[in-house]
């Protein structure tokens, strides 16, 4: 783009000549000194021939109009004009689509700069946090005849996130040796579950392994032996004795060899439906990304922190053949210096039954809430305790789920590092019919 035009240089030049001069005599003296500075602002862009044309035709404009020669000063200047204009190319008028992706560009840099700077959309991948926010929720039904129509699929997939799955295997298969069933992101927001066969192939579930896996699900797991955190005691009564008769060559693993989890029938036969019903969405909530800046969090909020350098998060999803979460959700139950323990199913902090609304909502044991499972860092009125240090950024916070006994939470991987933060969950921007929509509280 040139930022100084002939025209316009012509326009800012003070006229200092003699007032009483003739008119063509001044123009060309404020040619002349337009094309110096031209000259000057330009020279990196221009060439040496160019430059030694332009300095040629500003002392033939000089040299006609000191010689008092009307028309050879009006030919020289329109020469001087000329070159000065054709010296660099003219810039060319955007076309519409030129236009169109100069917006969208500006405005892709206007969401990232949101996103990082100020508040960053996350979806709630599972159930840890229910009913305060939704996670990805399964729901089996008998056959397909019971889906809608695709108006009606499509409606209920903008206001409600829903999809429908039917998922039915077309030929005998066996699950393969080992991590046969895992569960990887999608695009950031989503998760898909793979089941992966001996023979190679492999089948998608569009949900997490939980909404796959458990009876409360798609129940993909009473199917092929799996256990599953839902499952009653008879059923794992009869998966320890499967367990006890079946030989390691006849079960699929999952996890380390050290603590492997087995799928005791592996053996799927065709006709066998692995999921059929519809998967909510989780929530879709808006991080503020902004608060933590100017003061603390505060116990009982829930919030939002990166997986980055919490070992057992990752190590646990790597022994299951997976890709740990990058981002998970809790309330904030310990701040630095706090020490936590359950006793009968309550939470007390330093001591004190814990008053915080959030957390007295999940203790309640009311509409939905279930209170707190003592288990891992927390059992048997274990004390855990989040420390305070001067070190910047390793100031530790203890985050537990609401749904206390299907969450993977701080009980198991430990405190939450200050450099992990992101901030406090602010609001549910969709699905617009789970209930949720609003400020989180």
């Amino acid at each position: 783009m040139h930022f100084f035009s002939l025209a316009g240089i012509i326009s800012l030049t003070a006229i200092h000549d003699n007032m009483f001069a003739p008119r063509w005599k001044k123009e060309a003296k404020l040619l002349h000194k337009a094309a110096k500075k031209f000259l000057h602002y330009k020279r990196d862009l221009l060439s040496d021939q160019q430059i030694a044309e332009i300095q040629s035709r500003c002392q033939d404009l000089q040299t006609a109009w000191k010689q008092k020669d009307k028309e050879k000063c009006d030919e020289a200047s329109k020469q001087l004009h000329a070159t000065c204009e054709n010296a660099l190319p003219k810039q060319q008028r955007q076309g519409w689509i030129e236009e169109n992706l100069e917006v969208i560009f500006v405005a892709v840099v206007i969401a990232l700069g949101l996103r990082a700077y100020v508040v960053q959309p996350f979806r709630i991948p599972t159930g840890s946090m229910q009913p305060t926010l939704n996670g990805i929720v399964a729901t089996q039904v008998a056959s397909s005849d019971e889906f809608p129509n695709i108006a009606m699929r499509t409606l209920q997939r903008v206001t409600r996130g829903r999809k429908y799955v039917d998922l039915v295997l077309e030929e005998d298969k066996r699950l393969r040796a080992e991590n046969p069933v895992i569960e990887k992101p999608y695009f950031h927001f989503f998760t898909h579950t793979y089941i992966y066969f001996d023979d190679g192939t492999k089948l998608t579930f569009p949900g997490p392994k939980s909404a796959l896996m458990n009876r409360n699900g798609m129940g993909f797991g009473h199917i092929c032996g799996y256990p599953t955190s839902d499952m009653s005691q008879e059923d794992k009564n009869q998966y320890q004795r499967a367990m006890l008769g079946t030989s390691r060559s006849n079960i699929s693993i999952e996890g380390s060899r050290s603590r492997p989890i087995a799928f005791t029938k592996p053996e799927i036969a065709a006709g066998t439906v692995i999921a059929r019903g519809y998967i909510d969405t989780g929530d879709l909530i808006l991080v503020d990304k902004i608060s933590y800046h100017f003061r603390q969090p505060d116990r009982g909020e829930v919030f939002v922190f990166d997986t980055r350098d919490i070992k057992k998060i990752h190590s646990q999803a790597a022994q299951n053949g997976g890709t740990a979460g990058s981002h998970y959700i809790k309330r904030l139950a310990g701040i630095p210096g706090d020490k936590l323990q359950i006793k009968q199913s309550n939470l007390y902090v330093n001591g004190e039954k814990a008053q915080e609304t959030g957390i007295a909502r999940v203790m309640s044991k009311q509409d939905g809430y279930r209170g707190y499972e003592a288990s891992y860092r927390l059992q048997g009125g274990k004390i855990f305790k989040a420390r305070k240090s001067n070190i910047p950024g390793m100031n530790e916070y203890i985050a537990l789920g609401d749904n206390s006994y299907n969450s993977s939470d701080s009980r198991f991987f430990g405190t939450v590092k200050e450099f992990n933060v992101i901030g406090p969950a602010a609001f549910v921007l969709w699905p617009f019919t789970s209930g949720h929509w609003g400020a989180i509280k």
